[in-house]
């Protein structure tokens, strides 16, 4: 996807941790991010808004900053009203 060659070895070093006692921990991939919310029964619609470059800047660091996405903090906030 990003260009990334994987090797023989890599592939090798893989099966090994696959075929291990231990097997695949995913401990790498650091703690999960939140996403899209489960939507069981309900019909999500997406929500297009044209705003300022700072507002969106604005976002983007608040929501890092909360270890979020845009999205999840723009529902967060709507739900708060």
């Amino acid at each position: 996807m990003d260009g990334t060659v994987f090797t023989d070895e890599d592939i090798e070093r893989w099966a090994v941790v696959d075929e291990s006692e231990d097997g695949y921990s995913g401990r790498h991939l650091g703690p999960p991010t939140p996403g899209r919310p489960i939507a069981a029964g309900r019909e999500l619609k997406p929500l297009s808004i044209r705003i300022d470059v700072e507002r969106k800047l604005r976002l983007d660091l608040i929501a890092a900053e909360r270890k979020t996405t845009v999205s999840k903090l723009i529902r967060d906030l709507i739900d708060s009203l």
